[in-house]
């Protein structure tokens, strides 16, 4: 096959097996694969907690919240008006109010949310998380209770025991003016590993509305979009739908609110996170594809005669840049190739490899968090970002010794040959 005499005698030059030149071509690719790979491993690594962010918080917690300034009765039209916005795929009503949980002598403070438990695992997936018990399938006038297992944890209680609510409005008694209490039964333990474990308790609407004497009021709508990194575009065409019957309603304030505004930051630190790791550690690429400046220099040293030699048959300059650009191409192109399947073979090591590191140290590295194993995610346009830069860097590197080659004396070198 015909090829180009440049890359046909760049080839022959990078397939050298001089021992020396040989040795300092290999410690620079080696460098080269290194660099990339921890770049692919380190991007993946990031990635991977993104994904999980979208999976898992995003897929507990509300996309958009909507509420009045009153309890509502009348809430179907809002509800049907909700499901026909463009991009949603799930709404709820919900009733919501503070409380302090009681068991004997230990109190807690939470949020408390009464949901339907038909309607609300189409807005939130978190009653995956439940740890045993009647899980979502909670039973309306039971007045059970599915609470976070660090509240569980602060009032010593399991499933099946029973608790105190204790409201922030009072109730009248021959005794005098007390607070309103309620006995509930713990019947699930949230285990998310997230704020919502200190935070939440959950309870079925209709028992939420009789402890707060809504009637068969709500409070307001929980929503889940399709996208929810659009959840800002979803909230405002629902506000535009809502203008009408939230005047009818007579509640002329509503407040909405969207999981940006709560969870936002974590999401824009972990896109600022990855960007600055990837600026950082293409500082590193940098100089592992600048190592290459010094064995593309002592090949062209190396071949000063066949330099001057092709000269004087006639070979132009850019010839000569030719040949030594492909040799430098070819160690990048190859140190590149190298790097990324190093990466994605780090990747997948430290991934299957986590839980027994865990193991093999006695202790739950990530126990704290919402994530417990070593989330990694390859995304395409991540490895293809890595490879180009890469392969520029490997580039930019090879134009000085190549234009070093090109103006090197043939009468001089031979001379000296």
């Amino acid at each position: 096959m015909f090829r180009p005499l440049a890359v046909n005698i760049g080839f022959r030059y990078a397939r050298s097996r001089r021992s020396f030149i040989s040795f300092v071509t290999g410690l620079a690719l080696a460098g080269l694969a290194l660099s990339v790979a921890v770049l692919v491993f380190v991007q993946a690594v990031v990635a991977g907690f993104e994904r999980e962010m979208n999976d898992r918080v995003l897929a507990m917690v509300p996309h958009v919240t909507l509420a009045g300034n009153a309890p509502m009765l009348d809430f179907a039209a809002v509800v049907d008006r909700i499901r026909g916005v463009d991009g949603v795929v799930g709404v709820s009503p919900v009733v919501q109010g503070a409380g302090l949980l009681r068991h004997g002598e230990r109190l807690a403070g939470v949020g408390l949310t009464g949901v339907d438990p038909e309607s609300y695992p189409a807005v939130s997936r978190v009653f995956e998380f439940v740890q045993g018990g009647v899980g979502v399938d909670l039973p309306a006038g039971g007045f059970h209770v599915i609470i976070g297992a660090g509240i569980a944890e602060r009032l010593g209680v399991v499933v099946g025991d029973e608790i105190s609510v204790v409201l922030p409005a009072t109730t009248a008694t021959p005794l005098g003016v007390l607070a309103r209490q309620k006995k509930l039964v713990v019947s699930g333990i949230l285990d998310t590993r997230s704020v919502l474990d200190r935070s939440s308790a959950f309870l079925h609407r209709a028992d939420a509305a009789r402890l707060f004497r809504l009637g068969s009021g709500v409070h307001g709508f929980e929503v889940a979009v399709e996208r929810p990194l659009q959840a800002e575009a979803v909230r405002a065409r629902i506000r535009r739908a809502l203008v009408d019957d939230w005047h009818a309603l007579g509640l002329p304030a509503l407040w909405d609110s969207s999981w940006v505004d709560t969870f936002g930051n974590l999401h824009t630190a972990i896109q600022t996170t990855k960007n600055m790791l990837f600026l950082l550690l293409s500082l590193l690429v940098a100089v592992a594809a600048f190592n290459l400046v010094s064995s593309l220099v002592m090949i062209v040293n190396e071949r000063r005669g066949d330099i001057a030699i092709l000269r004087t048959m006639g070979g132009r300059s850019i010839l000569v840049v030719g040949v030594f650009a492909v040799v430098g191409s070819v160690i990048a192109l190859v140190g590149v190739g190298v790097g990324i399947v190093g990466g994605l073979g780090l990747g997948i090591v430290a991934e299957a490899g986590f839980p027994w590191l865990e193991q093999l140290l006695g202790t739950e590295l990530m126990g704290e968090y919402l994530i417990t194993t070593l989330p990694v995610d390859f995304a395409l346009a991540d490895v293809v970002r890595v490879a180009g830069t890469a392969l520029a860097l490997g580039l930019v590197a090879t134009l000085l010794p190549a234009w070093r080659a090109a103006r090197l004396s043939p009468a001089e070198v031979l001379q000296h040959e």
